[in-house]
């Protein structure tokens, strides 16, 4: 793998994946919305193109040049809900699907755009929202039963992308992503909105917190991604940490490395409808194929934000 192409390159995610892939000496060429706020998230290299494009003009983009082997597609159109009426939620919802469809759409334009650039190998990256609930380890075999907007879409994106990628004679890898966490996290998140109130000593409003729970950083993340470049065949592969704590470890642990004036408080908030209670990655596929092995403890892995905030 000497070149690849990245969407959604200003992501947590995607930004942490370029950095990987340049430090082991793969060129890069990020794809990163017009006017985005994030670029100062990707590094300085001569090895590094970046593309200012927005999804919805994939299909009518003609790179170039076309010496790229693989396609990583982190981009994601969303939406985030912040209002407080039933009025407001149901407008959300609406929109909320509609642009779920959109990103259907952009994800078919986005394979017709890795051959364009002449990449033998397409990423997707699908999410655990395309198994539903589960109270055993996700992998490949695990039933498919999504009930969100998010994750049918997801599932409906990967299995329209798999058949192309089939008749464009493309290597077609099929990614599910769990919580991966990291220094450029979303506000929203729950380790982000347990940093920022305990920086502030807001005393967090959460659950009991008895979920079990997989987390991976996202460095980890990212050099499971390009591993996944570097050796995968086609097929599905579940990414974490593979193995499971409760919530209220994390966030016990996050408590006594920030050290808060505020008590240490569980249970003001109430489970969701259909909450997931148990989610844990079976990485054994992506261990027997591409040697991955994560190398970053959660301890660490807060550590890192922490000192980030610092500098």
């Amino acid at each position: 793998m000497k070149k690849i192409v990245v969407t959604g390159a200003t992501s947590m995610l995607g930004a942490a994946t370029v950095e990987e892939c340049l430090k082991n000496n793969i060129e890069v060429v990020a794809i990163v919305r017009r006017n985005s706020k994030n670029l100062y998230r990707l590094p300085h290299s001569s090895k590094l193109k970046i593309v200012e494009l927005n999804l919805d003009e994939l299909s009518t983009f003609t790179p170039n040049f076309n010496d790229a082997d693989t396609f990583y597609h982190f981009a994601w159109e969303t939406i985030e809900y912040h209002g407080k009426t039933i009025t407001d939620l149901k407008k959300f919802w609406v929109n909320y699907v509609d642009v779920q469809e959109k990103n259907i759409r952009y994800t078919i334009d986005a394979v017709h755009f890795a051959k364009k650039f002449g990449c033998h190998k397409f990423i997707f990256a699908g999410s655990q929202a395309e198994y539903g609930l589960s109270d055993k380890p996700l992998n490949r075999e695990t039933p498919i039963k999504p009930f969100t907007p998010y994750g049918v879409a997801k599932f409906s994106a990967g299995s329209l992308a798999e058949i192309l990628c089939e008749n464009l004679d493309m290597t077609f890898v099929w990614s599910r992503i769990l919580s991966v966490y990291g220094i450029n996290d979303r506000p929203h998140t729950l380790i982000s909105y347990i940093v920022n109130c305990y920086e502030n000593n807001i005393q967090p409003e959460i659950t009991k917190c008895e979920q079990i729970w997989d987390y991976l950083h996202a460095d980890d993340a990212a050099r499971a991604f390009r591993l996944l470049g570097q050796y995968s065949t086609n097929g599905i592969y579940v990414i974490g940490g593979g193995i499971g704590l409760t919530l209220k470890s994390y966030v016990e642990t996050i408590y006594r490395l920030m050290k808060p004036s505020v008590p240490l408080v569980f249970g003001g908030k109430p489970y969701a409808e259909n909450q997931v209670m148990f989610l844990q990655a079976d990485i054994s596929d992506l261990k027997r194929d591409t040697g991955f092995q994560p190398q970053i403890s959660f301890e660490e892995g807060i550590k890192k934000i922490l000192n980030s905030r610092k500098a």
